[in-house]
């Protein structure tokens, strides 16, 4: 059944999402200066500005769609979360032909941010959104939220930063060959993650209102994507070098590593489903600790002396591993404490 979030006593979402926005925003813009020369040369004092006005503008984004979520307005959630990536792709389509540069790319990626903006003055879910408060009063929601920025912290190195990382380091002459490597971790990462990305807050929505233990709830989605992650590799690992090649003969990749990255990516989608099993839980230390496990281990796997595309592979699959099994064996103990062997079918709580 639908449940209304409570209306007098709990924060905020979406005017609380956009402060903490704010502050992050004005932190991006103050530290640009250290960090944008070396992963945009050449950026101009604008991109900076732009991109801290990118990271206000999205904390808006995940506290509308948040909000739609705990209110269960479904399909006002899919479509702003489809909506974003097909506006920016257009965008950037648009960009690419009509400006044919660097810059106008670059700018181009940002205007997804600008979505939730429609929804929520011309949607009745996103209206409703805008005035969703939480479950818990303002300085527990804030609590959580810097658990969760801090968690989307370490979980950007194994996703979004992964290629940054890379750069900072691999040495200058392999990352200077390294671009069909990094454009195959993301062709061999979308059809996992991106369907994944768009099921959480569906799975966390299960996990909350189920009376069953977590590990039957997501019981078939792991299967899924585990069965998912090796049809793929050996689709990959026949067909993606020719698939490759059409960005170029200097785009060669070996079958066998497209097929490694390929689970590679399973094994990020197992990290980051039990990820949100364990928020869905209010295990949010859990939660944190089995991201920044995975993150530590991929890291230094990455410092190893041996070639950069077995590093890639050994980090992309050690690292979400040992996270994964984190997540799960914290969940396992909260349950068995909550559904123990010897009790009835009815869940007992813990005193």
């Amino acid at each position: 059944m639908k449940t209304e979030l409570p209306e007098s006593h709990g924060a905020p979402v979406l005017a609380m999402s956009i402060l903490i926005g704010a502050v992050a925003a004005i932190v991006v813009l103050a530290t640009s200066p250290a960090w944008m020369p070396v992963l945009v040369p050449g950026a101009s004092p604008m991109l900076w500005v732009a991109v801290a006005l990118a990271v206000l503008l999205y904390a808006g984004h995940v506290g509308l769609a948040g909000a739609t979520s705990g209110l269960e307005e479904w399909k006002t959630y899919s479509a702003l979360s489809a909506s974003e990536a097909v506006v920016r792709l257009a965008v950037i389509a648009g960009a690419a032909l009509l400006v044919g540069n660097l810059a106008g790319l670059e700018f181009a990626v940002l205007t997804g941010t600008l979505v939730w903006l429609g929804f929520a003055a011309f949607t009745k879910g996103g209206r409703s959104g805008t005035r969703a408060r939480a479950d818990v009063g303002i300085l527990k929601y804030v609590i959580q939220c810097l658990f969760a920025i801090a968690t989307a912290a370490a979980s950007a190195f194994l996703i979004t930063g992964f290629p940054a990382v890379i750069k900072f380091l691999a040495e200058p002459s392999e990352f200077a060959k390294a671009a069909p490597l990094l454009l195959a971790i993301s062709l061999t990462r979308a059809p996992i993650m991106i369907p994944l990305q768009a099921f959480q807050g569906v799975a966390m929505t299960s996990l909350i209102n189920s009376s069953r233990p977590a590990h039957r709830v997501l019981a078939k989605p792991f299967a899924a994507i585990l069965v998912l992650g090796l049809i793929g590799a050996g689709a990959a690992a026949f067909l993606g070098p020719y698939i490759m090649l059409i960005f170029g003969s200097s785009y060669s990749v070996d079958g066998w590593v497209l097929g490694a990255l390929t689970m590679d990516a399973a094994f990020l989608a197992v990290l980051t489903l039990t990820g949100t099993a364990a928020m869905a839980l209010g295990r949010h230390r859990l939660y944190l600790a089995g991201w920044i496990a995975a993150t530590v281990a991929s890291i230094a796997i990455l410092l190893l002396p041996i070639s950069l595309e077995l590093t890639v592979i050994l980090s992309l699959s050690i690292g979400p591993i040992i996270g994964s099994i984190i997540h799960a064996a914290g969940i396992a103990v909260r349950q068995n404490r909550k559904y123990p062997t010897f009790a009835t079918s009815e869940p007992i709580e813990s005193q």
